[in-house]
C-alpha cells in the first residue's frame, strides 16, 4: 500500500504504511483507498515536523485548539505528575485538581453569573449536556441554533449544527430549529450601519421565535464567534440583542465558546467583550490547549440552583478525566505567566493589517475577518461575494487542493471550509512569525488563487 509521499522517510515510512493499513481517519477528504494522511513526527511552539524532518508553521493551531503552542514543558510535567498520583477516577468522585480547576474558572475567568462547572471530554459532549440542561430546566423541547454554525459531531450537537456541507451526514433530532446567521459579507441586503443590520437580524429571530410558540422554546444556542465556518463576526449589539430576546420570552441563552474561548479573541470568552452573561457556556479546546481531552459546561447560578434540589444522574465514563484537568490547570497558569492575553492584544492589530493587505492586493481575496488571533480569508471571483471560488482550473475542489498546496509547497498547515481558510495561530506567536506566515500566504495566493479569478 505504498503512497510515495514526501513527508515520511526512514523508519517513519513503515509507521506510515502501518497507519494507512489499520487506521480509519477522521475528517478524511477522500475515500480511504485514495486518502494520503499527513504524517507528523513531532511539534514545538508554533511548528510541526513531518516524518522526513521538514518544518511547517501551524497557522490554525491544529483545530484552533493548541492555543499555548506545542511542547510546553510546564503542562507536560503537570500531566506526568498527575499520571503518577491519580491517572483516573470515576467522575462521580471528587478529587483535588477538579476542585482547583473549577475554582479557577468560576472565580478568575468566567462571567460573574457562573457558579458551577460540569467537565466533559470535548466540545461535542459539552453541547450534548447543555441540551440536557436547558430541556430539564425549562421543561420545553425546541432549541434554536443558527445556520452556518458548527457545534459538534455527536447526535445532539450535530442537530444543533447548521452547516450545509455537513447536513447530509447527520440526521437531526426533531425540535431543532435553524435561524438566519447575521453575516454581512455577501448578504443580499446592504445596510448603512452595523446597528441597522443588528436590528434586521434580531427582528427576524424574534419573528421566528414567535411563530414557533415562545413557550415551547428552551434555548438559543449561538457561537460567540462563528468558528469553523469562516470566523464571521456579528454586527454591533447583536449578542446583547439575542440576550434581550431570550429574557423577554423566558428562553435560555447558550454561548458555544469551544473555539472562541480561552483568549483566542483577546478575552477569556468572546461573549465577555459584549458584556453578555449567558445561562450556559460550553468550552473545550483552549482550556488545556489539547494536551489531553477536556471540555465542559459553565453553569449559571439559576441553573446551578435547580440542581441543588435535583439530581443530575447523566455522565460519561471519562468526564473530568484527571489528566485533562491537570493539563488545564497548568495551561491556565501558563496563560497568566506568559501574559498570553497581553500578547493577543499586541498581535491583533498586526494580524488585521496583514489580512487587509492581502485583501487589497489579491483579486481572489473577497473578504478577510479577524478578532484577536482568530482570522479568516475568504476567496471569491468578485469582491461582493456573488461568486465564491469552489473549483480550481482543473475542475477540482479549490479549497482542499489549496490547503494541500499550502502544506506541501509553502510549509503552512491550516484548515477551512467552503471557500475560506482559517488564520488562527498559537497565541504565543510573535511579530516575526506573523510576517513570515503572510509572506508565504502572499506567494501562495498569487500563484494559485489569483489566476482563477474570471
Amino acid at each position: 500500500m505504498s503512497n510515495n509521499v514526501s513527508y515520511v522517510a526512514g523508519e517513519n515510512a513503515a509507521s506510515y504504511e502501518k497507519a494507512r493499513k489499520y487506521n480509519l481517519f477522521s475528517f478524511a477528504n477522500a475515500p480511504h483507498k485514495d486518502y494520503k494522511p499527513f504524517f507528523v513526527d513531532h511539534a514545538d511552539g508554533i511548528y510541526v515536523y513531518d516524518g522526513a524532518g521538514k518544518e511547517y508553521i501551524d497557522i490554525a493551531s491544529e483545530l484552533v485548539n493548541v492555543n499555548i503552542g506545542f511542547n510546553n514543558r510546564h503542562i507536560i510535567e503537570a500531566v506526568q505528575k498527575q499520571v503518577e498520583r491519580l491517572a483516573y477516577i470515576a467522575p462521580r468522585h471528587a478529587f483535588a485538581e477538579a476542585g482547583e480547576l473549577s475554582e479557577l474558572l468560576i472565580e478568575k475567568i468566567a462571567p460573574k453569573n457562573m457558579k458551577k462547572v460540569l467537565f466533559t471530554l470535548g466540545g461535542s459532549e459539552a453541547n450534548e449536556f447543555a441540551i440536557r440542561f436547558v430541556k430539564a430546566f425549562t421543561g420545553r423541547d425546541k432549541i434554536f441554533s443558527k445556520y452556518e454554525s458548527y457545534h459538534g459531531s455527536t447526535y445532539g450537537a450535530s442537530s444543533l449544527t447548521g452547516e450545509s456541507e455537513r447536513a447530509s451526514l447527520f440526521p437531526t433530532i426533531p425540535g431543532f430549529i435553524k435561524y438566519p446567521a447575521p453575516h454581512l459579507y455577501g448578504y443580499d441586503i446592504k445596510f448603512k450601519t452595523e446597528e441597522e443590520a443588528t436590528k434586521h437580524f434580531l427582528s427576524r429571530l424574534e419573528y421566528q421565535i414567535q411563530q414557533e410558540c415562545p413557550e415551547s422554546v428552551a434555548a438559543v444556542f449561538i457561537e460567540s464567534v462563528t468558528g469553523s465556518n469562516g470566523v464571521y463576526l456579528y454586527p454591533k449589539g447583536y449578542l446583547k440583542g439575542v440576550r434581550e430576546i431570550c429574557d423577554k420570552y423566558g428562553i435560555l441563552m447558550v454561548c458555544d465558546e469551544v473555539m472562541s474561548g480561552f483568549l483566542r479573541t483577546g478575552e477569556w470568552f468572546a461573549c465577555q467583550a459584549d458584556g453578555v452573561e449567558p445561562d450556559l457556556i460550553t468550552f473545550a479546546k483552549g482550556v488545556n490547549s489539547a494536551y489531553a481531552p477536556l471540555g465542559g459546561v459553565l453553569i449559571s447560578e439559576r441553573i446551578a440552583n435547580y440542581y441543588e434540589e435535583n439530581a443530575f444522574t447523566a455522565g460519561l465514563t471519562y468526564n473530568a478525566h484527571p489528566l485533562g484537568v491537570a493539563a488545564a490547570i497548568a495551561c491556565i497558569e501558563e496563560y497568566f505567566r506568559l501574559d498570553v492575553k497581553g500578547n493577543v492584544k499586541k498581535q491583533e492589530p498586526l494580524l488585521k493589517k496583514k489580512l487587509a493587505e492581502l485583501k487589497a492586493k489579491h483579486p481572489s481575496v473577497g473578504d478577510v475577518r479577524s478578532v484577536g488571533l482568530f482570522g479568516a480569508i475568504e476567496f471569491s471571483y468578485s469582491k461582493d461575494h456573488k461568486d465564491v471560488i469552489r473549483k480550481n482550473a482543473a475542475g477540482e475542489p479549490f479549497l482542499g487542493n489549496f490547503i494541500t498546496k499550502l502544506r506541501n509547497d509553502y510549509g503552512i498547515l491550516t484548515m477551512g471550509g467552503g471557500s475560506t481558510i482559517i488564520v488562527a495561530p498559537p497565541l504565543i506567536i510573535n511579530e516575526a512569525q506573523i510576517e513570515e506566515i503572510f509572506a508565504r500566504l502572499d506567494k501562495a495566493i498569487t500563484e494559485y488563487a489569483d489566476g482563477l479569478v474570471k
